[in-house]
């Protein structure tokens, strides 16, 4: 719950499997993901031993809900992380098909995985950060992908991908409840980070005289006497403010689907933004920024309101409660539930897989999959150029 990407790997193996995909997941010790073969890559005391604080009352050995999770993402590799590199590697290799893909989740991170195992189809599914690499490419936004080509290429005319595709996160439908007769609370739920716009969300609501409920993950103390809460980089306070802690998945699901409104006003350029369509699967519409995902994600008006000044988050908060909460559940579904995302992924699966036939094989070609009836039926797709 605490991590976008380790959702994404759960739900992701599900999706496979119920396509009837074999799955072999590598990953840390408790995964319950769905798979077919689950190869442990390092335990839990691996994790203690390196990123552990001598406390273990908590799984990981540290107080993550408070903390956020530890990496080596931007520093030297722990001796875990070279350990899973050589699992993962050693494993992959001992088990490979030529035509298997590898779907590595964390970029420049997980490149050491690519270079020793050598599969043609390499691919990043869920590209939600910079520093991606592959070949082959799946970005979370559009947004992202025109990002990550331009700040590859400054100052150069660029050329796109036709195998990069833009295919969204995507949600189990049985984490949300829709409630067409909300409470009458905002809720900010995210990390409690200045970037993430909490300071934004607290201004906008104590100037309508209504009820910020917060929730999330980061360091953080809550003074409930002076209703204060002291995050990481900020600090906010007012009667306004009712503070939740740490949000597991019910807790969430009962959040979202009784707020009047979810403040998701990101400071940064966000790539995707989760809790925005968690909102909005929940039929709750979203007050956010208007750069990064965002123009993609919320329909202006309809399932929330993209804002640029704090009179547009006052504004948005005055007029939100009059947006149609079933319209809003209906567009999520539509465009960010598993199945319908699945069958994005089935077509990159598909093509990728037709490019990598022809690049055995001459006579294959990697630009389209036609059966000879279809060809004949669509001269566009034959040989010759169309008239």
């Amino acid at each position: 719950m605490g991590c976008a990407f380790t959702q994404k790997i759960v739900k992701l193996c599900s999706m496979l499997k119920s396509r009837g995909h074999e799955v072999i997941l590598l990953g840390a010790e408790g995964s319950n993901a769905d798979c077919d073969e689950f190869i442990q890559t390092h335990s839990l005391n691996d994790i203690r031993r390196e990123w552990g604080e001598g406390d273990n009352r908590y799984d990981l050995g540290y107080d993550w809900e408070n903390q956020g999770f530890r990496h080596d993402f931007n520093k030297k590799r722990t001796e875990t992380t070279k350990k899973f590199y050589k699992v993962c590697a050693d494993a992959i290799n001992e088990r490979k098909r030529d035509d298997d893909f590898l779907l590595l989740m964390q970029g420049v991170y997980h490149k050491p995985i690519a270079v020793a195992t050598k599969l043609f189809l390499t691919c990043e599914p869920g590209i939600g950060y910079r520093g991606s690499f592959c070949r082959f490419r799946a970005f979370e936004s559009a947004y992202l992908q025109n990002f990550t080509y331009g700040s590859a290429n400054p100052g150069k005319g660029i050329n796109g991908n036709y195998y990069d595709r833009v295919i969204p996160n995507y949600f189990d439908l049985g984490d949300f409840d829709y409630s067409p007769d909300p409470g009458e609370y905002f809720l900010y739920i995210g990390r409690l980070i200045h970037r993430k716009g909490i300071e934004t969300a607290s201004k906008a609501v104590a100037v309508i005289g209504g009820t910020l409920k917060l929730a999330g993950q980061g360091k953080k103390s809550w003074d409930k006497k002076r209703k204060t809460l002291v995050a990481e980089d900020c600090t906010i306070h007012g009667a306004h403010l009712e503070f939740e802690g740490y949000a597991g998945v019910e807790e969430r699901r009962k959040l979202l689907a009784g707020a009047k409104a979810v403040f998701v006003p990101t400071l940064y350029l966000e790539a995707f933004g989760g809790t925005n369509v968690e909102a909005q699967l929940s039929g709750t519409p979203v007050i956010t920024t208007d750069f990064g995902v965002f123009p993609e994600t919320v329909e202006q008006g309809k399932t929330g309101f993209r804002c640029n000044t704090l009179q547009d988050f006052v504004d948005a908060a005055k007029t939100v409660a009059g947006l149609d909460r079933g319209y809003i559940r209906q567009r999520a579904v539509s465009r960010y539930s598993m199945d319908n995302v699945m069958d994005q992924f089935d077509k990159w699966f598909s093509d990728l897989y037709q490019l990598y036939l022809s690049a055995r094989n001459p006579d294959v070609k990697g630009w389209h999959n036609l059966d000879e009836e279809a060809a004949d039926k669509k001269e566009c797709f034959n040989d010759q150029p169309p008239r």
